[in-house]
């Protein structure tokens, strides 16, 4: 099975990038090219609840509507999380999965992608 991995690691609302990632894994979807996407480190960010960005479209909003587009496969490193929001509340469109699984997927993706 190819697939392609996307890792989110930049903060949310970092001007226009983020926008950009979404745009990219729109793309993949649109074009029904497998894909998974993982948030990581600051990336975590983008899967705090009630966000209020000034001046932008909401990322919240945004990655909801993932799936309309074929983007379903929505993942955080569980471990990592943890230790990076503590008890914070996050998106529960979102799956966790462990270390270990993120390992595996970074060497069976046919490509890797961070942003």
């Amino acid at each position: 099975m190819s697939f392609q991995l996307i890792i989110i690691k930049s903060a949310p609302y970092a001007g226009r990038q983020s926008h950009e990632i979404l745009e990219a894994v729109m793309s993949l979807a649109l074009f029904d090219i497998e894909h998974r996407i993982v948030f990581f480190e600051q990336g975590l960010g983008w899967l705090l609840p009630n966000q209020q960005p000034v001046g932008q479209k909401s990322l919240e909003k945004q990655l909801a509507a993932l799936p309309m587009y074929g983007s379903e496969s929505l993942h955080y490193c569980q471990e990592h999380a943890e230790s990076v929001l503590n008890d914070l509340a996050i998106n529960d469109q979102v799956s966790p999965i462990t270390s270990a699984a993120l390992a595996q997927w970074i060497q069976d993706a046919a490509h890797v992608e961070v942003f």
